[in-house]
């Protein structure tokens, strides 16, 4: 979204971090106050929705127990529009520099609307497709919801690791083009920390939490994961190289 942002070099960065902050601080008030009122952790963990028992053992009222999931649903459903907005944006950016297959009707933007529908619609209808498979496979659907996780760091880890490689190698061709933020001197030693991180989260996530493993609670994020990657090499191979166009940052607010 940040097309649609003035100044989105520095306004975007700063918004994410602000939203990053506030966020995680709410959130650990919210735990400790879920820690300290949590009563029976045994019933709190067998319940198929441990956050619902908490609250009715905290409130001991079915009314204020429902007040307070109202108040949690509420929240998630205003983010959907959030999410939504965001995800065929991405749909829309990635198509419009030609990254995706189909990349012509996904970047279309609805003359009247003035939002590209087509993306909207394709995020809607992967949304539905999850919903479907939740009925037939519950195990196929958590290793599709957990894929984003994993799909995270990986995005994370390979700019990361350029950005490291060209600080510290000793003949660089061109100086590195910084933006509006530097880490100075101490850049290297957070990527450096950051690679380590995401390599050790990176390497437990994939795998399975019981033991021992049968069809129904292996986790299959890390195939899956592997299979779109195999599939996006395979769509590079054949097309993508020859489609796709790097998008270059506009560098005249330097």
């Amino acid at each position: 979204m940040s097309d649609e942002v003035k100044q989105a070099h520095t306004r975007v960065p700063r918004s994410i971090i602000f939203s990053v902050a506030m966020n995680g601080l709410m959130q650990l008030l919210y735990m400790i106050t879920v820690l300290f009122t949590i009563g029976d952790v045994n019933r709190a963990s067998v319940s198929p929705l441990p956050i619902i028992e908490v609250y009715y053992q905290a409130t001991g009222s079915e009314a204020a127990t429902n007040l307070f999931m109202f108040m949690l649903i509420y929240i998630i459903f205003v983010s959907f529009f959030n999410i939504f907005a965001s995800v065929s944006r991405l749909i829309w950016a990635f198509s419009k520099d030609e990254g995706l297959p189909f990349s012509h009707t996904f970047a279309r933007v609805h003359p009247e609307l003035r939002v590209p529908v087509n993306a909207l619609c394709l995020s809607g209808l992967c949304v539905c497709i999850l919903a479907l498979i939740n009925i037939a496979s519950s195990t196929a659907f958590n290793a599709l919801i957990s894929l984003p996780a994993m799909g995270l760091y990986l995005s994370y880890f390979l700019p990361i690791l350029f950005l490291f490689w060209r600080r510290t190698i000793s003949a660089r061709p061109l100086p590195i083009p910084w933006g509006p933020f530097k880490l100075g001197a101490a850049g290297a030693y957070i990527n450096a920390g950051a690679l380590c991180y995401i390599v050790f989260t990176f390497v437990w996530m994939p795998l399975p939490t019981i033991l021992p493993v049968d069809r129904f609670n292996m986790n299959y994020a890390g195939p899956i994961l592997g299979a779109i990657i195999l599939g996006a090499a395979v769509d590079w191979s054949w097309k993508g190289r020859k489609r796709f166009q790097v998008p270059v940052a506009n560098r005249a607010f330097q």
